[in-house]
């Protein structure tokens, strides 16, 4: 921690003051969102609104295990969701909300601060968006039941995977029906998440572990994210000087899901330990094929743009990965958030699914 001298001068002391008048109100934006005491919505109506729900995804991204769970409001459980409710994993309420259950799941993982409602988009064809969302459009052409998770994207990538095993141990337990195998298809960070859980899985033996047998990861930084990385540099070279204190304090608040995306970490090793020799990932579990997409903004895949925008959030070295065992689709024209929409990002699940081997 960085110590502030007992006399700074007046306008350091100014400053310091101001400052943790915003670090309190920072603090305590978790509690103010999740009982509504902001005054902007009456209480529930945060639940219901599309608003509130890209709120809720805020907050649990940027503070993370600081919000405590209220029901359904700031959930730091993972969950199933179906029409953005909760759906507990027993045999009865499984049943009901998929009466026409298949045996292949695909489950679908968010990214940073998001829910699962940032699958689900308007119907606009003359955009390269048609349908409302990937999985209905999977289920009509193969054989498949699409599920939505919601997680608390301010966790660890780590904490988030392991969860992520129980939950699909559980769920197979429960299905209606035999699962057969199961894909897991992450956006950035739920890429992050579904890595981590297929090795998780693996150590453990977990049941789900040899039904895990396709992995997708859509503009997903496995080599890190430049800008998380800028500010965990930044930070570094503020702590040692006494007059940025207040400013290291705030640029601290950011989760510890954000912390993992510096450096792609999935395992806890690798952010507990400090060694830098254990980031190195190991190859994907026997049995599980991935698929990297990545994505540019300029529509020509070489140039130095597409190599130092990349998607506007992620470059597409860290995207591809070329040292990782996978298959590779790179998409010009297309943003970061594209990649949870665009007509051409799902014909290209639909072809690799499709493939056989």
């Amino acid at each position: 921690m960085v110590l502030i001298p007992t006399s700074p001068g007046p306008g350091v002391d100014l400053v310091s003051r101001a400052f943790g008048a915003v670090l309190g109100a920072v603090r305590a934006l978790p509690d103010a969102v999740a009982s509504g005491a902001t005054g902007l919505w009456p209480p529930g109506a945060l639940v219901k609104s599309e608003v509130g729900q890209r709120v809720i995804g805020f907050a649990n991204g940027a503070f993370g295990d600081r919000v405590a769970p209220r029901g359904d409001t700031l959930p730091s459980a993972m969950s199933l969701r179906l029409d953005h409710r909760r759906v507990r994993l027993d045999p009865a309420s499984l049943a009901a909300a998929y009466p026409s259950a298949r045996g292949r799941l695909v489950v679908f993982l968010h990214g940073l601060v998001d829910t699962e409602r940032s699958w689900f988009h308007a119907d606009e064809p003359e955009k390269g968006c048609s349908g409302t969302d990937f999985g209905s459009r999977l289920a009509a052409a193969v054989p498949c039941t699409p599920l939505y998770l919601r997680y608390n994207s301010g966790r660890h990538v780590s904490d988030n995977g392991r969860e992520l095993v129980d939950l699909l141990d559980e769920l197979v337990g429960a299905w209606p029906v035999e699962v057969t195998d199961i894909v897991l298809v992450g956006h950035s960070m739920g890429g992050l998440v579904a890595r981590s859980a297929a090795h998780q899985a693996h150590e453990r033996g977990a049941r789900c572990s040899s039904l895990v047998t396709r992995l997708v990861c859509l503009g997903t930084p496995h080599a890190g994210a430049p800008l998380e990385r800028a500010v965990a540099r930044t930070t570094a070279v503020l702590e040692r000087l006494w007059p940025a204190a207040p400013l290291c304090w705030l640029l601290a608040l950011r989760s510890d899901g954000i912390k993992d995306l510096a450096e792609g970490y999935l395992h806890e090793h690798q952010w507990a330990g400090g060694d830098a020799e254990c980031r190195e990932d190991p190859a994907p579990p026997a049995g599980v094929r991935q698929l990297f997409v990545s994505a540019t903004l300029s529509r020509s895949e070489d140039s130095a743009f597409s190599r130092i925008i990349g998607d506007l959030l992620v470059d597409p070295v860290s995207a591809a990965h070329p040292e990782l065992d996978a298959d590779r689709r790179w998409l010009g024209g297309l943003n970061h958030f594209d990649l949870q929409r665009h007509d051409s990002v799902h014909e290209t699940l639909l072809a690799w699914l499709r493939e056989t081997g």
